[in-house]
């Protein structure tokens, strides 16, 4: 093999690219594991840079096991992966991220052409985390069929077709709740205030991108549809009518002058994480940002998870 220039985030796409969505499916097939997530157009967690997810060149396979679809087997994970890394040019393979080795992860890229285990935290979820990222160039990400013909020569033959740009579903039968664009109503301004989006009552795509970020974020399956596996989850992490834990009482804390979100760190976000219950690592990620939505709901608060003046005001006079 050879090293290759590194794309990474380039331009967000319009949706999925056949090409990478029929290798994800041909992976599934011959290896077991399953789709976790491809096209989403959301940063990176914890950081303001655009995740190469949004291009529809990267996805996530999970091996993890029942009640899911994966063998519950890493060894089936490193299997793909060497298998990936042989064939790394040939199929124009950028990046594969394994997240469940200690004491960091591990990691694969095309322009130093090997795999490097990490020391330091790289990327959230790591170590333990039971899937692994792939990237790939943009040559083949809208070519199905030369992905089908490459893994029908050294794979063997298989019931996979081209993967056409998937359109939003019908609601299936029996699923409910079901939200997706084109939903209106109360229930929706609820998943609209649970994702942060501008809870108006209209799921149109600026709701289904606040979606896949939040599905992105609790490693759902990132579909922009609010269905009965999002709502299980959000329930399952102590929402809804139960309220938020008693705060901790913390004396005067300094105003940092500006709003606190997901990515924020530093001082001020400890003591919002001892106010709301949180662990107080001074890092402002997704279960910080649940609690202070919790917060907010509970004393009247708009909840959007954003600790702007009003919720700062309101925790700390």
């Amino acid at each position: 093999m050879a090293k290759r220039p590194y794309t990474g985030y380039d331009k967000t796409a319009s949706g999925k690219l056949a090409g990478f969505e029929t290798l994800i499916d041909l992976l599934e097939a011959h290896f077991g594991l399953w789709n976790n997530g491809t096209y989403g157009v959301r940063a990176k967690r914890g950081k303001s840079s655009m995740s190469v997810h949004a291009t529809g060149r990267a996805g996530d396979l999970s091996w993890r096991g029942a009640p899911y679809r994966g063998t519950g087997n890493y060894q089936d994970a490193l299997r793909m992966m060497e298998w990936l890394t042989e064939h790394a040019d040939a199929l124009e393979i950028e990046a594969i991220f394994d997240y469940f080795p200690k004491p960091w992860g591990r990691g694969y890229k095309c322009d130093r052409d090997a795999w490097v285990t990490y020391d330091k935290k790289a990327f959230s979820g790591a170590p333990g985390g039971d899937w692994v990222h792939i990237e790939i160039s943009n040559r083949y990400s809208e070519d199905p069929q030369f992905y089908i013909d490459y893994f029908k020569q050294h794979l063997g033959d298989i019931d996979v077709k081209p993967t056409p740009e998937k359109k939003t579903p019908k609601k299936p039968a029996g699923k409910d709740p079901w939200l997706q664009v084109g939903s209106k109503g109360a229930k929706v301004k609820e998943v609209q205030a649970i994702v942060g989006a501008t809870a108006d009552g209209d799921y149109g795509p600026k709701t289904e991108a606040a979606v896949k970020k939040w599905q992105a974020e609790h490693d759902l399956h990132v579909d922009g549809i609010w269905g009965p596996g999002s709502q299980k989850h959000y329930e399952s992490c102590d929402h809804g009518a139960e309220p938020a834990p008693e705060p901790t009482q913390v004396d005067g804390p300094k105003d940092p002058g500006t709003s606190l979100k997901n990515g924020s760190s530093g001082e001020a976000v400890g003591h919002v994480q001892r106010k709301v219950g949180a662990k107080p690592d001074n890092w402002y990620g997704p279960r910080t940002t649940r609690l202070v939505r919790e917060y907010q709901k509970v004393n009247k608060l708009y909840n959007d998870g954003v600790v702007g003046p009003k919720t700062w005001k309101h925790m700390f006079g």
